[in-house]
């Protein structure tokens, strides 16, 4: 139990002395705000990308983690919950809160007041990190850093990682991430090309039909491609278009998610170049069509909506 409290400590202090000014949620956040019950009521559909019963953080989740996982007990002693039902329905409203926070976009006090509440809370502020980076930095090396940060913290979490599969998916999607915008010699020297697939598999085999880890899994195929070709993609990493394609179906039968779209659009030209553009418009479409839900989503819709248009210019250009 040292080893986790000491590891805790450590990423807190590293929390102090990597804090930035983040840029703020860019949208209108007026449909995204889910006080009170509302959160529980729309918990199925924000959390849908996990996979079906994703547990909403009440008493009795924080009670059960207590039970099944001591050291996320020890993580979050300091936050005012050492396992009493009465603790726990305190505890679990901070860590409801700081779901809200993530869910409206209000990243960067997500993250520091989900870091504050131990493992609870530290699966929200990193996710909270992870759509931060990939959404709302320019300059790559900030984003890369903070990704690279979000991989130290659920690394230091050791076998508590184990207890989410948010946090499972947040690590492997940030390796992911990575892994597309880095040189190709880093990728490999740090050993992403083994550990993604080895994780998704992981995540998958825990839950089939987790859309994120499946689209994710998707573009992992279609990026690999893109950087070392078919041939060699296939003979040395396992990968090829029709594991790419069966995975991004898959994703669509689980949920229909913006992500899952405008990254099928994006996996389509890698592996098919233009001789796909026609499906890819269609996904980008499908994309910008859907009404989002929490301020992630939006900044995904957003997304799609400038490759409909990138695309579209470069299919008039033709």
């Amino acid at each position: 139990m040292r080893r986790y409290l000491l590891a805790l400590l450590t990423l807190f202090s590293l929390s102090a002395a990597a804090e930035q000014p983040w840029t703020p949620f860019p949208l209108d956040q007026a449909a995204f705000d889910y006080p009170g019950d509302a959160l529980r009521q729309a918990w199925p559909q924000l959390t849908r990308g996990f996979g079906a019963d994703y547990p909403f953080p009440d008493a009795d989740w924080a009670m059960a983690m207590a039970r099944r996982h001591p050291d996320a007990l020890a993580s979050a002693a300091e936050a005012g919950f050492k396992g009493t039902p009465e603790e726990a329905a305190r505890y679990a409203a901070q860590v409801q809160e700081v779901w809200r926070l993530v869910f409206r976009g209000d990243f960067a006090k997500a993250r520091s007041q989900g870091l504050a509440l131990g493992f609870g809370g530290q699966v929200p502020a990193l996710f909270a990190q992870v759509t931060q980076a990939l959404f709302l930095v320019e300059d790559a090396e900030e984003k890369h850093r903070l990704l690279e940060e979000v991989i130290a913290y659920t690394d230091r979490a050791g076998a508590l990682i184990e207890a989410d599969n948010a946090a499972l998916f947040g690590r492997v999607y940030a390796k992911a991430r990575l892994g597309e915008e880095l040189p190709i010699a880093l990728v490999l020297k740090r050993g992403y090309t083994r550990e993604i697939p080895q994780e998704l598999d992981a995540l998958l085999a825990r839950q089939p039909r987790q859309p994120y880890a499946l689209a994710l899994y998707g573009g992992y195929q279609a990026g690999v491609i893109r950087k070392v070709g078919s041939l060699v993609g296939g003979m040395t990493y396992g990968v090829s278009a029709e594991r790419m394609e069966g995975y991004f179906a898959q994703a669509f039968d689980a949920a229909e998610l913006p992500i899952g779209h405008y990254e099928y659009a994006n996996a389509l030209s890698y592996v098919y170049g233009d001789d796909e553009q026609a499906k890819a418009l269609e996904h980008l479409r499908r994309a910008v069509a859907i009404r989002p839900i929490s301020a992630m989503e939006a900044l995904e819709v957003e997304h799609a909506r400038q490759l409909l248009q990138q695309f579209q210019q470069a299919l008039a250009s033709n």
